[in-house]
């Protein structure tokens, strides 16, 4: 399978091998959730249920988050524009498979002056 962005229209090749990004999402553009960028963390839940059907990218999104990830990372691992990420994440967050927060805040260093 190859990348809808690798697409060359010349080319005549087996087109049952791309996946258009309108075909993942369902044609759904992405709702933007307040708080939801591009460095913010996703993490798995819980696993989905038995009457639960995901879309195999789903399932792939669930597998990498199992640890805390950034949205933009998830796109660049699944080989995906991160507006569909962020569709598939929206029908996650609907199913509390997923959770979202925001990355944690850089520490500022103390200043040498105040240490004593």
């Amino acid at each position: 399978m190859r990348h809808w962005s690798e697409e060359d229209p010349w080319e005549d090749e087996d087109p049952a091998l791309l996946v258009r990004p309108y075909t993942v999402t369902g044609g759904r553009t992405p709702f933007v959730r307040p708080g939801v960028e591009l460095i913010t963390l996703i993490s798995t839940v819980r696993p989905p249920t038995r009457d639960q059907r995901l879309q195999p990218e789903q399932n792939r999104l669930l597998a990498l988050c199992r640890t805390p990830t950034a949205l933009v990372e998830v796109a660049a691992r699944l080989d995906l524009p991160v507006a569909v990420i962020r569709v598939l994440l929206d029908d996650l967050l609907d199913n509390a498979l997923v959770s979202v927060s925001p990355p944690p805040r850089p520490v500022s260093p103390t200043p040498v002056s105040s240490r004593q």
